[in-house]
């Protein structure tokens, strides 16, 4: 299996940065960077990696991770490669991981499995309860317990995921319109519409931060986000509930999730009216169907 590991880069911090490609050049067939418009100086510090067989390509602006994402697999389709890996720039994974990912993914392939992607446990250390991995349940949605080597989950976070090439080919791309956020989750479950389960692979981690500093609240921990992303989050997710492969346990889901972070974020994190304003602009967007990337005014 000739695997390509896309790494999708935006203002990335070169040392975290820099520890992901050399850690993925043992692991992979080729490593291709795309950087979505980060200047001179990470182009220039960038230039010592090409001597590692790392290749990179320079977008002239931010056109988000999903169009990133799918640059890359065009890329690596022109290699040949038989499966893609996704990371963001600030993933961590532990050595050997992406060969136990493609192990898991011939086992489930060599079983009949049609085969969405397979992903490691990530551990954020700010976050340690958040589980990897999860189904939906009629209508709430369950945390899989990893008792076992491989478990099906509703979805895969993007960073680390293995997706076969043959997948993409039937299920589609990722979608550009969703510029970032949910993008994963968008995938995996029009993937699941097509027949394609998603994996998670417990026996390999992978270190990655999920957001910005967590969120403390009455004793629970959230995922924090700025009040851009917020737009992005709630933009996204409105946009979600029209689309007909989308279970209606999961649009529950979505609806009461963005119910709590208005609630939540528009009474008792600041700057509270900058992320109301936010918040009410994606729902408005995303009910006119103004995708892409955020444009003020």
């Amino acid at each position: 299996m000739k695997v390509v590991a896309i790494v999708v880069t935006f203002h990335p911090e070169f040392n975290a940065l820099g520890a992901l490609l050399d850690i993925l050049n043992s692991q992979v067939d080729t490593v291709v960077v795309v950087d979505n418009c980060s200047g001179n100086d990470f182009y220039n510090w960038f230039n010592k990696f090409y001597a590692q067989k790392v290749h990179g390509i320079f977008l002239a602006e931010n056109t988000g991770v999903a169009t990133a994402q799918n640059k890359g697999i065009v890329w690596a389709r022109t290699e040949g490669a038989d499966a893609v890996v996704l990371f963001d720039q600030d993933s961590l994974p532990e050595h050997g991981m992406v060969n136990c990912l493609a192990m898991a993914l011939k086992n489930e392939q060599a079983k009949g499995n049609k085969v969405a992607a397979v992903g490691p446990k990530y551990v954020d250390e700010r976050n340690v309860d958040r589980p990897s991995f999860s189904r939906l349940i009629g209508i709430r949605l369950k945390k899989v317990l990893y008792e076992q080597e491989i478990v099906p989950s509703d979805f895969i976070i993007s960073s680390g995921s293995l997706i076969p090439i043959c997948t993409l080919d039937e299920v589609g791309m990722m979608n550009d319109e969703f510029f970032i956020d949910q993008i994963d989750i968008e995938w995996c479950l029009r993937a699941k519409a097509c027949g394609y389960q998603s994996y998670g692979v417990c026996s390999t981690t992978m270190q990655h931060n999920l957001g910005e500093e967590p969120l403390k609240f009455l004793g629970f921990t959230l995922l924090h986000h700025s009040p851009l992303r917020h737009y992005y989050i709630f933009r996204n997710a409105i946009r979600l509930l029209f689309k007909s492969y989308i279970p209606l346990g999961w649009k529950l889901i979505f609806i009461r999730t963005l119910l709590l972070r208005f609630f939540l974020y528009s009474l008792f994190v600041t700057p509270r009216l900058k992320y109301c304003k936010m918040m009410a602009k994606g729902v408005w967007h995303g009910l006119k169907g103004r995708m892409g990337k955020f444009i003020p005014g």
